[in-house]
């Protein structure tokens, strides 16, 4: 008995343990993250947490393709135990991120879901239509896009007939169609 109960223990440590971090960060910018490090934080006070690494998620708004890299602007929203962004609406912020490579704006496009790990470098204030917007500016280490959300159809009026016309046991097959 105490070697089934000694290898259930194992077993169910090695499984919580595996499902401590998002998976898609390797294990050395897990071990870099500041998990309780939001973005109201860094935009009210940015020289304090220049340099700290975060993992910080929501939807794209637009992917911009630069020749150091890309930069794209996200609209921060809370991210889950998987760190995939919740689908809610409610967010503190946006936040932009510059990557050292290419991303298809056709793949990141407006809309679609990322979780981006990267180093806070400070804040800028750029126009957002016709106000000036505080922007956190980070230094993106890996971007993770995640697949659509499924599109949940609800059909609450039955369906319309196939054809208009009188109710179908009036209907049969005849040289004159129906008399």
């Amino acid at each position: 008995m105490p070697r089934i109960f000694t290898t259930t223990l194992l077993l169910l440590a090695a499984l919580g343990l595996s499902a401590c971090g998002p998976t898609f960060l390797p294990q050395q910018i897990q071990a870099e993250l500041s998990p309780d490090l939001s973005l109201d934080q860094v935009l009210a006070q940015p020289d304090a947490f220049k340099g700290k690494t975060v993992l910080w998620g929501g939807r794209v708004i637009k992917t911009i393709n630069k020749p150091q890299g890309t930069v794209v602007e996200v609209v921060q929203l809370p991210l889950d135990q998987n760190g995939q962004p919740q689908d809610v609406d409610k967010s503190h912020g946006r936040f932009i991120v510059s990557l050292p490579q290419f991303l298809d704006p056709a793949i990141y496009a407006a809309g679609r879901e990322v979780s981006v790990a990267g180093q806070v470098v400070g804040v800028e204030e750029l126009p957002l239509g016709e106000i000036k917007y505080t922007y956190a500016l980070l230094r993106g280490k890996v971007v993770h896009l995640w697949p659509k959300r499924p599109v949940n159809v609800r059909f609450d009026d039955p369906m319309p007939p196939l054809y208009p016309g009188p109710p179908a046991m009036y209907w049969y097959w005849s040289p004159y169609m129906w008399w």
